[in-house]
């Protein structure tokens, strides 16, 4: 267990400074994966299964090969050798292979959308008319694509660490002795990630040292996490593989794995020998590249009349792939939200055949809390309380799955901050109490959290004679201001100008960064630097001169002043340290270890608060406006921080309002894989946003104090949403999307 000591961050950090990308970004001068200009290079388009279960008996593909600029066409037989590695659904990232199912390579089908052959040719408009001329015969079987048609019988072996089934005390007994109960389901439909920036990968093997050497440009959240997997699957070693990735275009947890279309890159290559480039088109997504899993819960919890919570129950199941494993922990959160004597959480799943579900923004966080924060709004009403005051009397004391106390838990002030400038206390609290004209207009609000993660991090930082700084991690840029804020952070420790520091990342040449997913990114690698940091500050000390103000003071008794490194004797500039060792620079290597067991219970906390107005008659909800209040320890950029709590308020009014993946279940296929039916919000759909936070850092949870600030903020907005259009309707809606078939009288 590490205990960390507080910084005096008192420079650039905090700052609303622009993000470093953002000239790049706006001039179009900023490469994302499928725009390396890369010479000679063929296209490839995947051929997906259209049926949802069966055998492949026959891949004709002899119209396709005959056509114009066609190189060839991979199919089972003729797939270059490979490896079959342990897919990397289980989240322990052993690999970042998504699926056990390789592409191209398989002749059972598992589900629709599954990539069966590909086709090589000159450019992405052979390739994909060639893909669509490769006939597949098949011999199908049943297959079951509905949830509520599924046997959801098998309990996961973990879920995120945890035991699926989790008791304390005996919930059910309590619950049926409890003075007030509300007890309900909460069905959740299955969404698609749908970012800008399509999956791509651009392959190319090469001869290094007599050795093969594969490069790949991939559109990732796990650069030096992939680099270990493609060495896996191709049976060389990782230092023959190089993984490259500038910037990301959008992921939400899409990205986090290797899903199969940067493997057919691979493989086409390889088959070639010319670089390949595989992008997946916008329906290919959606049978290729994951999904949020649909879900059905049940919440019940039982009260006595003062509002004092005795028993909670959460249970339910989602669904999973046939031949691959991810299991949503969508009860995770009820672990430690509040305070009760008993408690039971029960998760099982079932076996469906689509595509392996993934990570979408806050994977575990948002269905779990829409079913457990609508539950306390619903029991608010029962008991006539405040939901606000509600939550204030079931404050817990610590985490009540743990036992641990939490490094911080400022809930209460954010709910009380949020209302204060919310006005949630000027409303009338009845249903039905407030309009204009034909709209109904109600306000609703619903707790934030988020668990604190790392992943192992190393980072190497340079200090040059002219006074450059330069920070180098295999780190992922997917939108968020890593390298803007990162250079913040290590300016401040070093006490110089933050336009003096600059940041590569993107790259495995570089150290070995973590993945940029849990909202992990930002203290994973300020953890590192700030090891790097100290062991700078020991290399910089042993070049002091025998007769200087450094000599015999200890490392502890340093410190970073105006570029310069202060000791109780007297300072001496780094430039002149470096300049009198004849050094041009000095580097040192830092890095944040895998996290061991802790004595804190670590989360971020948030308060959501909406108002909506809801036309009746149309089934129209309308976003009036919106407030988030957050804890997420410090800060280290105003402008990029607001930005990510916009980002995902308004990811949880698509999750409120519109999106919905659509089955025909007959056929075992995705009606709306467009972004044409695949509803997502635009412009006109976005209120006011209003972001607040509570800048107190935790060093009891971070190396730096700061803690994930990009998921949090979808947390609980579908369940304000929903509880909301409640307070204006009266009429409480448990599943979602709110659509205007459930809101219409």
């Amino acid at each position: 267990m590490t205990n960390y000591t507080s910084l005096d961050l008192q420079g650039p950090v905090g700052k609303p400074l622009v993000r470093v990308s953002g000239r790049e970004k706006v001039t179009g001068t900023a490469t994302f994966t499928a725009e390396w200009p890369i010479e000679n290079m063929l296209h490839v388009v995947a051929v997906p299964s259209t049926i949802p279960h069966g055998t492949v008996r026959e891949i004709d593909s002899s119209d396709a090969e005959k056509m114009s600029g066609v190189r060839l066409v991979i199919t089972p037989e003729n797939v270059p050798e490979f490896t079959r590695v342990q897919s990397g659904s289980e989240t322990n990232f052993a690999t970042t292979v998504a699926s056990s199912l390789f592409p191209a390579a398989e002749k059972e089908v598992f589900h629709a959308g599954q990539y069966m052959a590909a086709v090589v040719a000159e450019s992405f408009t052979a390739a994909r008319d060639a893909a669509l001329q490769v006939k597949l015969k098949y011999e199908t079987k049943p297959h079951v694509t509905d949830i509520d048609q599924a046997q959801a019988d098998e309990r996961p072996e973990k879920l995120m660490g945890a035991p699926a089934v989790i008791t304390i005390g005996d919930a059910e007994q309590a619950l049926q002795e409890s003075e007030v109960v509300v007890d309900h389901e909460y069905p959740l439909i299955g969404n698609h990630h749908n970012p800008i920036e399509m999956h791509a990968a651009i392959a190319h093997w090469t001869t290094q040292n007599n050795k093969p050497f594969l490069t790949v440009y991939e559109t990732s959240q796990s650069l030096s996490a992939a680099q270990t997997s493609y060495a896996k699957v191709f049976g060389i070693d990782p230092k023959q593989v190089r993984v490259i990735c500038k910037y990301v275009g959008g992921a939400f947890g899409s990205k986090g794995l290797m899903w199969p279309h940067a493997l057919l890159a691979c493989f086409a290559a390889k088959l070639t020998d010319q670089p390949c480039k595989c992008v997946v088109t916008r329906s290919q997504l959606y049978g290729g590249t994951g999904h949020r899993t649909p879900i059905r819960q049940r919440v019940a919890i039982g009260a006595n009349k003062d509002g004092k919570i005795h028993s909670i129950i959460h249970d339910g199941y989602a669904s999973t792939a046939i031949k691959d494993t991810y299991s949503e922990a969508f009860t995770m959160v009820t672990r430690m939200m509040y305070d009760t004597d008993h408690l039971r959480l029960d998760q099982k799943q079932c076996r469906l055949n689509s595509q392996m579900p993934t990570f979408m923004r806050a994977p575990a966080e948002t269905p779990g809390m829409f079913a457990l924060e609508s539950a306390i709004d619903e029991l608010a009403q029962e008991l006539k309380i405040d939901p606000i005051e509600l939550r204030r009397r079931n404050e817990p004391e610590k985490d009540i799955h743990s036992g641990k106390p939490f490094s911080s838990r400022l809930l209460l002030q954010c709910l009380d901050a949020g209302a204060k400038r919310f006005g949630w206390n000027d409303r009338d609290p009845a249903p039905r109490s407030q309009s204009e004209g034909n709209w109904l207009i109600g306000q609703g609000v619903a707790a934030a959290t988020y668990p604190y993660f790392t992943f192992p991090t190393k980072v190497r930082v340079t200090v040059h004679a002219d006074g450059r700084v330069r920070i180098d991690c295999c780190s992922q840029e997917i939108g968020t201001g890593t390298r803007t804020a990162q250079s913040q952070l290590l300016a401040d420790m070093l006490d110089v100008p933050a336009s003096r520091v600059s940041m590569e990342l993107g790259d495995t040449v570089l150290p070995k960064g973590g993945i940029s997913g849990g909202s992990a990114t930002t203290a994973s690698v300020g953890g590192a630097i700030r090891d790097a940091v100290e062991k700078l500050k020991s290399r910089l000390i042993g070049l002091a001169p025998s007769d200087s103000a450094l000599s015999g003071v200890k490392v502890d008794e340093v410190r970073f002043k105006n570029g310069a490194l202060v000791s109780p004797k007297g300072s001496i500039a780094i430039e002149d340290l470096l300049s009198d060792a004849m050094k041009e620079s000095v580097s040192a290597m830092g890095e944040l270890k895998a996290s061991k067991d802790s004595a804190f219970s670590k989360h971020s906390f948030g308060a959501t608060f909406v108002e909506v107005a809801v036309d009746e008659e149309l089934g129209l909800v309308r976003m009036r406006r919106m407030l988030g209040c957050y804890s997420c320890g410090t800060i280290l950029n105003k402008k990029t921080g607001r930005s990510q709590f916009i980002g995902g308020m308004i990811m949880g009014i698509g999750h409120a309002l519109q999106e919905a993946t659509h089955w025909d279940h007959r056929l075992g296929r995705i009606t709306n894989d467009n972004l044409a039916e695949y509803h997502i919000p635009v412009n006109a759909d976005i209120p006011e946003i209003d972001i607040m936070w509570i800048d107190t850092a935790d060093y009891d949870a971070s190396p730096i104090g700061a803690k994930g600030i990009g998921e949090i903020s979808i947390t609980g907005v579908a369940a304000a949403v929903a509880n909301a259009v409640h307070h204006a309707t009266g009429k409480r809606i448990r599943s979602l999307p709110i659509t205007p078939e459930k809101v219409m009288v």
